[in-house]
């Protein structure tokens, strides 16, 4: 005898099936808004939709992604290194994942660890300009100079955009006593954000250890218009004045970082 279509119960699983694509289409808006507030800078914001975004997809490696880069921001690396590990349980290859774990197992010191995930990121998508920077720290961490230095290149060809990817280029440069190039990078790094304030410190840094103490001063000076309480200027000010000739005002500015907390 031949069974008759029960067209009720396929009505319901026609609704079943269109709540669940609706629910994932929703949870993707709500990424796609906490990718903006992220962006933006608004991690609370991001935070929130994230979330909401996993209540209704809690599949959604793309929400465990963005939640996880939120508990980097907030200086929760642990956190962090768990939504790592529960989007790469429902999606072993997806790279943003890997490179937020490389993100996490770096800031909590385990640069092997990193570098290994970011190898894996970078195998699924060698454009991954995070996950060169993030390798790139890594590697200088473990004073594998020449092969961090080729990592940031290799990120900023990729991203000339990446403000940190110049600054901390820069810094390795300045560790290694290449001042000259240690300056160029600063300065993009100050082209592409004006208000980057320890950016102008460590420029400032530079140029005295390049023996232009007046320069220098210009910077410190740019960085206290900024942030009129921030000790790294007085106290890095203090030796350009010192190189000037000026004991005075230098000791002015030693006593004021002091003041402000810096400790030598």
């Amino acid at each position: 005898m031949t069974k008759r279509t029960n067209h009720a119960d396929l009505s319901r699983e026609d609704a079943k099936l269109d709540s669940v694509k609706s629910k994932r289409e929703l949870a993707e808006a709500f990424c796609a808004t906490g990718d903006e507030a992220a962006n933006d800078g608004d991690f609370d914001d991001a935070f929130d939709k994230y979330q909401r975004a996993l209540k209704l997809d809690p599949n959604s490696v793309r929400a465990r992604v963005g939640l996880g880069k939120t508990w980097l921001e907030f200086e929760e690396y642990r956190r962090a290194l768990d939504e790592a590990n529960r989007a790469l349980a429902i999606r072993n290859d997806y790279a943003p994942a890997l490179e937020l774990r490389g993100h996490a197992t770096r800031l909590l010191g385990d640069y092997r660890r990193a570098i290994d995930d970011y190898n894996q990121a970078l195998a699924r998508d060698k454009r991954a300009s995070g996950a060169l920077y993030g390798r790139a720290i890594a590697r200088d961490m473990l004073d594998e100079v020449d092969d961090a230095l080729s990592d940031f290149n290799a990120c900023i060809k990729i991203a000339p955009d990446f403000v940190y990817a110049y600054y901390d280029r820069a810094v390795l440069l300045a560790n290694e006593k290449r001042y000259a190039e240690a300056i160029q990078d600063y300065s993009k790094a100050l082209e592409l954000e004006p208000e980057f304030v320890h950016c102008y410190v460590a420029r400032g840094e530079a140029l005295v250890e390049l023996g232009e103490p007046q320069r220098a001063i210009a910077d410190f000076n740019a960085a206290l218009e900024l942030d009129p309480d921030y000790p790294d200027a007085y106290f890095y000010r203090a030796a350009a004045r010192r190189a000037l000739g000026d004991a005075r005002a230098a000791k002015r500015d030693l006593q004021t970082a002091r003041e402000l907390g810096f400790e030598e």
